[in-house]
């Protein structure tokens, strides 16, 4: 199961704090998206007769190319890895690869600034484009795979079902690129989570959402259910996003993978059964939660440091920067309504599951939210301390 973590005290807050934020309706400025991600400009995108124009030097460098520019002639030479264009200010034609094209004055100068129509522009680079008027957004994104390069994305998909299937966390990893930022951190948690619990991942629904060569951006909804084990794995159905990167062979790794929307499918039933734990140390677990409610009312930040576990100085830090810009932003009382430790195992590891209803006052509004969380504790010199990273599994507001 792949876990996905909040800081406790956030879980339980900060649906109640958003909620009270508001923004002042105002006109959007025009935004551009490439593959999702908005291009920044030196000058703001403009309508000109129709037609958004944007400067030209970002536009190509978002889209891959070199750019040179003659201010005496006013001419513009963009060079990416399979085509040339060639512009210039008041020529009818421009040229792509050496082919004339048609310009339609879609090159401008306004202000000192050489703009360029962008639907053109993305159109000569062999992207689609499209235009929301609602949010005032030109959408820029790749055109779609061939069925054949579809059908080599969607083979990692059915690899990934195979080695969850084997239960084999290598072959899990081995579907990572070499370069994966999060492969280390994610091996070693799903191979944790693998030596106590089998799973299935089914994928409900899957897009390619951009292609190119060189990388895919695929979105997914999966529902992933405990079919085996001791562990603690609660079910759930979740959206996710995967960044795609061809191998030296061309087969496609998984670069990023990132979780946008999850829901926990059995919170009613998680409560039960409980683990066999020890009464003392079940007592203790139920005590630390205590300690760590109480310092979060008394927004006593050492004492709810105190109930958690850190392996290095710089995350305890992060930590508690968090925590208390919390504290410094509201004012809370949290009560546990519900406790359970649903796992436990190798007479140090454990793993609490509670319901907190918390009332929060913030800007001058109160809101009351009711959340269901897990948080994993180890016992360390004798006592047991929390993870500062827990995970919210549902929430409500009253």
């Amino acid at each position: 199961m792949r876990k996905f973590w909040l800081l406790v005290v956030s879980a339980a807050l900060f649906f109640a704090y958003s909620g009270m934020a508001g923004a002042a309706t105002q006109q959007k400025p025009i935004q551009v998206l490439l593959n999702g991600a908005p291009v920044t400009f030196a000058v703001e995108p403009t309508a000109i007769e129709g037609k958004t124009f944007v400067e030209f030097r970002s536009l190509f460098a978002a889209l891959g190319y070199n750019v040179d520019y003659d201010a005496a002639t006013k001419k513009i030479k963009a060079v990416s890895g399979d085509r040339t264009i060639e512009m210039r200010v008041g020529a009818t034609q421009a040229l792509l690869n050496g082919s004339a094209v048609q310009v339609d004055d879609q090159l401008k100068v306004l202000n000192s600034r050489t703009l360029v129509g962008v639907r053109f522009i993305a159109t000569l680079s062999g992207k689609d484009v499209t235009w929301d008027p609602a949010t005032r957004t030109v959408v820029i994104v790749d055109k779609g795979p061939t069925p054949e390069q579809e059908a080599a994305v969607y083979r990692l998909l059915d690899k990934m079902q195979l080695v969850e299937a084997a239960h084999d966390a290598k072959g899990m990893i081995a579907l990572f690129s070499e370069d994966s930022p999060i492969k280390e951190a994610y091996g070693e948690q799903l191979a944790a989570t693998w030596e106590r619990v089998q799973t299935k991942t089914t994928f409900l629904q899957k897009a390619i959402v951009s292609y190119s060569n060189e990388q895919v951006i695929l979105e997914t909804t999966e529902e992933n259910v405990k079919t085996g084990g001791n562990g603690f794995s609660p079910n759930y159905q979740g959206k996710f996003t995967y960044t795609l990167q061809p191998d030296m062979n061309g087969e496609w790794k998984i670069y990023m993978l990132e979780m946008t929307e999850y829901k926990i499918l059995n919170v009613a039933d998680l409560f039960e059964p409980v683990a066999d734990v020890p009464a003392a140390d079940a007592q203790a677990l139920r005590a630390v939660l205590d300690e760590q409610v109480k310092a979060a009312s008394e927004e006593n930040l050492d004492a709810y440091l105190a109930t958690m576990y850190f392996d290095n100085e710089n995350s305890k830090k992060a930590s508690g920067e968090q925590i208390q810009q919390i504290f410094d932003a509201t004012d809370s009382q949290m009560t546990i309504e519900k406790f359970a430790v649903v796992d436990y195992y190798d007479s140090d590891k454990a793993t609490i599951l509670f319901e907190v209803t918390t009332e929060v006052k913030a800007q001058g509004h109160t809101i009351k939210v009711r959340a269901t969380i897990s948080n994993d504790a180890e016992k360390r010199e004798g006592k047991w301390l929390l993870n500062p990273l827990a995970v919210q599994l549902a929430n409500e507001q009253l």
